[in-house]
């Protein structure tokens, strides 16, 4: 685990896959990330949604960063319905 803070730091301009994720509530439905497990670092927006998607058909909580989410790093949680199209 490390903070937030210190990731973004390390990997300032990079896609950061994330993992065993501390959090706090802010409101009922926005959270800030206070920390979180590395899973992946990547220059490349693809690469780090198809490792995305395959942590969480396996049930696994993750989240990932683009290069410009700040050092305070806001989640709000909306339903949305995601339709893969694997051929």
């Amino acid at each position: 685990m490390m903070k937030w803070a210190k990731i973004k730091a390390l990997y300032p301009d990079k896609f950061i896959l994330l993992g065993n994720l501390k959090e706090e509530p802010i409101s009922s439905n926005k959270f800030k990330i206070l920390e979180g497990e590395i899973l992946m670092v990547s220059e490349d927006a693809k690469e780090i949604r198809k490792a995305y998607q395959a942590y969480s058909r396996q049930g696994k909580e993750v989240l990932y960063s683009i290069p410009s989410t700040p050092t305070e790093f806001i989640v709000e949680n909306v339903e949305r319905k995601e339709y893969l199209n694997e051929v």
